[in-house]
This record gives C-alpha cells, structure tokens and sequence, in this order.
C-alpha cells in the first residue's frame, strides 16, 4: 500500500490562510485609518469655516454696538438740547423779562441811603447779594426792605464783615491843591452777604437734571451785575 504525507500540504494551507487573515485585517485597519483622517479634516474645515463665521458675527456685534452707542449719544444730546432751548424760551419770554425787571425794580428800591450793591446772583430760584454799608442798622432795614417785596422770600443775613475802606478826598493834592490834615485816613464800612428765595417768578417748572444745568448757566449770566447798584442817596452823599 502506498502512503501519503499530506502534513506539509496542511500547513501551507494553514499558512495560506494567516497571511490572508493577515492581509484582510492590515486592509481593515488601512481602511478605518483613512475614514478617521478623513471625518478629521472635514471637521477640522467645518470647524474653521465656523470660526471664520464666528469672528465675522462677532466683528458684526462690535460694529453694531458702537452704532448703538452712537445713536445713544445722539438721543442725549438731542433731548438735552430741546431741555436748554425749552428753558431759553422760559427765560426769554416776556413774563419772565418783566419778571426779572420788577426784582431788579425792587432790589433798587429796597436800597436804603448809605448802602450799596456789589454783586446780585440767581440761580435756580435763589437769590445771593453781597454789598456794603455803613453800619449793621442800615443792613437790616435793607434787608427787612425785601422782605416786603413779593419776589423775595426767607430773606436772611449770612454774614457781615468790616473793613475798612479810603474815603473820597475833598481836595486833591498838586496843582496848587493840598488834603486837609485832618481828614481821615479810612473810613470803617460793613460788608454783608444776604440770601433769599425768589418767588412769583412764570413759568416756574421742575426740569431735568440737563435743563435745570442750562437753566442755572443761563439764570447766572442773564442776573448777575456787572456794575454796583447804588442807591438813590449814592455815595455822594
């Protein structure tokens, strides 16, 4: 009887099959390797290409927001506008104008003889007069004086100071002319500082905090004297 050997036939096949075993599973791995690079870069150019949309939006937003805040200003500026012309228009009309001359009006004749206005303030509805006078007697009856005027209210002296002050020579040396020996080297004179509230005025309307500014710049410079209100009596006297 004749034998075969048929082992080493086996084995080929048996080695046959490892290297294609081998093969499929290289083959797989190259396979899902090249899927996983793949699904990588396209996220990677998804995700940049929405980066790239982000940092527009956002750029869109930092323009946006500055128009905004422009726009803002703009508002403000407008509506602060219209509150300083409103109150232009309330110290311009012609109550107001008459308003204002009936307290200049009475501030002058309030004026006792031997007293006399340095400066005369409004501002938002009160009212500061600093001036000087010969003694304190004078500056109460001056100030009990605007007391019984109607646009003067809470009338009160907050303070007093002396001074003194050159007098006026009768003569004036030169040219022939010589001072009296005896005339005074300075004369004693009370300096006053009174406040009150002014009263009766038109128009008369709470503002804004904008306008109430524009009101109080405009009441400062429209009331303030420039020159020193005497009165009827004046210092010649």
């Amino acid at each position: 009887m004749i034998r075969i050997n048929l082992l080493p036939v086996r084995e080929v096949e048996r080695a046959s099959s490892r290297r294609k075993e081998l093969l499929m599973a290289g083959g797989f791995m190259c396979i899902t390797l090249a899927v996983v690079v793949l699904v990588h870069f396209f996220q990677a150019a998804q995700l940049n290409s929405a980066g790239a949309k982000l940092s527009a939006l956002e750029s869109a937003m930092v323009k946006i927001n500055k128009q905004n805040q422009d726009l803002e200003k703009i508002k403000q500026q407008t509506k602060d506008l219209e509150d300083k012309v409103k109150v232009v228009r309330l110290l311009t009309s012609p109550e107001r104008r008459a308003s204002a001359v009936h307290i200049l009006d009475d501030l002058s004749v309030s004026t006792p003889e031997r007293l006399w206005l340095i400066d005369f303030t409004a501002t938002k509805g009160a009212a500061k007069i600093n001036g000087k006078a010969v003694d304190n007697q004078t500056i109460a009856t001056f100030a009990h004086n605007l007391s019984s005027s109607p646009y003067f209210q809470k009338v009160e002296i907050r303070e007093t100071a002396q001074e003194a002050q050159a007098p006026a020579p009768g003569t004036r040396a030169g040219a022939g002319r010589t001072q009296p020996l005896d005339a005074p080297t300075s004369v004693l004179m009370t300096r006053f500082l009174i406040e009150a509230s002014l009263s009766n005025l038109p128009g008369a309307v709470k503002e804004s905090a904008p306008a109430e500014r524009g009101e109080e710049k405009v009441q400062e410079e429209s009331s303030r004297v420039s020159k020193p209100v005497s009165s009827s009596g004046g210092e010649g006297r």
